[in-house]
């Protein structure tokens, strides 16, 4: 009879539910800004084909669908490092084989796939880019400090874009974008990994977010009409307050540990956690401050959802946030 509690807590395990509200809360937020304050001639036609309902049912499918295959294929691709350095984990301890690993992986892939259909050719293309983003980071990127960091970033930023390709409000991304990126630099020089983060990858990370804001930028070619009118100038103040509110509490969960790698393993696993949390906070304080306060209240219900504790499945309590979505020991490889 405890078998199947067993096998249920090594799902959980493998797929870390806890940073999947976070990876969902982006493509909301699209999904409802593109029904609340997008130009009619921007959004998506799909969508006023399916409805709100059943956009963020769809969306949540690719976001959490995406999310389970980085986990999984992580996990799946560890197996012959944690067998030696993490034998407790799923695989290595036998309560999950490789096998089933894969499985998951690519049940999570075709959910999101599949799901991402139902907003149009453009979203597949979004889905398919993603999941290839996902597959050359695990695969080769976590083991180049600065190439991963920015993978991880453009894998979130995809991800949240593929509701509605054709959005003409491109700050929302890009913020997202950035926090990702700065938060998953920030653990990584925390938790003291390797190869060590030098000036070179410092400038490196630097250049990659400066190129792909600027791909953004040129592709969605961003616009404010239909925005900044209404009192919607005021969109910006919700953000700028919790970026605001973010670094203060960055800096006093951390204090100078932050400036001091191989900072306890523990303080970059609750500093993942605030980081995680921290994407909910954006997304809603976007709607909130466009006066789209029902929407945002409905993103800030993820906040409890990925506090649950999921962790108390893993050991120790280091989950891996949005912020570095693969696995805490995946950069431990090389340690």
């Amino acid at each position: 009879m405890k078998h199947k509690p067993n096998k249920l807590r090594s799902l959980l395990r493998l797929t870390r539910p806890d940073v999947l509200p976070a990876l969902v809360s982006g493509p909301w937020l699209i999904v409802f800004f593109a029904f609340g304050i997008e130009p009619a001639g921007r959004r998506n036609p799909a969508l006023d084909g399916m409805g709100i309902t059943l956009a963020l049912l769809c969306s949540a499918v690719i976001a959490g669908g995406l999310g389970v295959f980085m986990m999984a294929m992580n996990d799946a691709l560890d197996a012959r490092h944690d067998r030696a350095f993490e034998p407790d984990r799923p695989i290595p301890s036998g309560q999950v084989t490789q096998r089933t690993a894969i499985g998951l992986a690519m049940t999570g892939l075709l959910a999101a796939l599949g799901a991402s259909v139902a907003f149009g050719p453009i979203s597949v293309v979004l889905a398919l880019a993603a999941a290839g983003a996902i597959v050359f980071y695990n695969v080769a990127g976590r083991f180049m400090p600065a190439v991963g960091v920015v993978t991880l970033g453009l894998v979130i930023g995809v991800t949240v874009v593929i509701p509605n390709p054709r959005l003409a409000f491109a700050w929302p991304i890009l913020l997202t974008m950035t926090h990702v990126i700065a938060a998953a630099t920030l653990r990584y020089h925390l938790a003291g990994k390797r190869p060590r983060l030098t000036p070179i990858e410092g400038w490196g990370i630097c250049i990659g977010w400066a190129f792909w804001v600027m791909v953004v930028l040129v592709l969605i070619r961003v616009r404010s009409d239909g925005l900044i009118h209404e009192g919607l100038g005021a969109v910006w103040i919700g953000p700028t307050i919790t970026a605001i509110t973010f670094g203060l509490l960055t800096w006093l969960m951390l204090g100078p540990s932050a400036l001091t790698p191989r900072a306890s393993r523990g303080t970059a696993a609750r500093f993942a956690r605030l980081a995680t949390t921290w994407l909910i906070v954006f997304d809603a304080s976007w709607l909130l401050s466009a006066g789209l306060w029902w929407q945002g209240l409905v993103v800030l219900v993820l906040i409890p959802v990925g506090l649950i504790r999921w962790s108390d499945f893993d050991s120790p309590p280091g989950v891996v946030s949005a912020t570095s979505t693969a696995n805490h020991k995946s950069h431990q490889s090389h340690t």
